[in-house]
């Protein structure tokens, strides 16, 4: 499944945008409540670089 929605993050040089992360996963230790990891590109520079994006966002790859 494809990730569509766009988040809100702050990419690594301090801008905010709007992008649809590539790949979404849970990260979470044993027993406890984790956070979700998207994987984004930023457009300006091609780099990638992680973010969290909200809890209710679905789990794509």
């Amino acid at each position: 499944m494809a990730c569509t929605k766009p988040v809100k993050v702050k990419t690594p040089d301090g801008t905010e945008k709007e992008l649809v992360p590539k790949k979404v996963w849970m990260l979470a230790p044993k027993g406890r409540k984790g956070v979700k990891i998207g994987l984004f590109q930023d457009p300006a520079s091609g780099k990638y670089f992680r973010a969290k994006v909200p809890d209710d966002y679905p789990e794509c790859s």
